[in-house]
């Protein structure tokens, strides 16, 4: 594995990350922005207005989007470090089904 590689899982590994958190992130901001204009109105300075529905929101969402999460991170796993064990286990230097991944593989030819 050269720099190249690393850098290429370490990119791919980022975007499954952005893919995977953010949904309950974006969500949470929203909830967040109006919670604090909210507060900001009615002049109810309570920490427990702001947390407790965000608490129960990122709870529910993470049941909601679950299955999605998960799929992500499977299938992260099957395309990038699945194959990259398989590769070395077997002396190959590329990737199979690189095609499939986010960034297009080490080609860098693909998007998704």
């Amino acid at each position: 594995m050269n720099e190249t590689d690393v850098i290429e899982l370490c990119r791919t590994s980022i975007v499954t990350l952005v893919i995977v958190a953010g949904p309950i992130l974006v969500i949470m901001m929203g909830v967040g922005t109006v919670i604090s204009v909210f507060q900001a109105v009615t002049q109810i300075n309570e920490q427990t207005l702001a947390m407790v529905p965000k608490v129960l929101l990122v709870f529910g969402l993470s049941i909601l989007l679950a299955p999605f999460m998960m799929g992500e991170l499977r299938a992260f796993f099957e395309h990038e470090i699945a194959d990259r064990i398989v590769a070395i286990g077997t002396g190959g230097t590329g990737v199979p089904n690189a095609g499939n991944l986010p960034g297009g593989g080490l080609s860098g030819s693909g998007g998704g």
